[in-house]
């Protein structure tokens, strides 16, 4: 993706991961990709140009390790149902700092819908 986008000429934004609902198998699709804003980018096969819908949400920031959100997501769940909130669908999650070879010294924004 990102091999694309730089041949495009096209500067890469916020990383962003959503997931659909999970299949009947428990099966969960993951989307990944770029804030690119206004910029034009040309789709390809594995490529595609998507604008996410505004939605509400309730979100935490988690910093460290994938592997340790668990009960940071749990919290959140918990947080929007105490609060008086329903879950609205599915999470999203933007990777506002993120290094492959330190990945205790991330910052994601975890992002859960809550319905209107």
């Amino acid at each position: 993706v990102i091999t694309h986008l730089e041949r495009a000429g096209v500067k890469p934004g916020i990383q962003i991961a959503w997931y659909d609902e999970p299949a009947d198998d428990g099966s969960v699709v993951l989307h990944a990709g770029f804030d690119i804003g206004d910029q034009s980018c040309p789709e390809s096969e594995h490529v595609r140009v998507t604008e996410l819908p505004r939605i509400k949400v309730a979100s935490v920031v988690h910093r460290g390790s994938m592997d340790k959100v668990g009960p940071v997501y749990e919290a959140l769940v918990r947080w929007i149902y105490d609060s008086g909130n329903e879950l609205g669908g599915r999470s999203r999650e933007l990777y506002h700092q993120w290094d492959y070879a330190n990945p205790a010294a991330g910052v994601t924004e975890l992002q859960m819908r809550v319905a209107s």
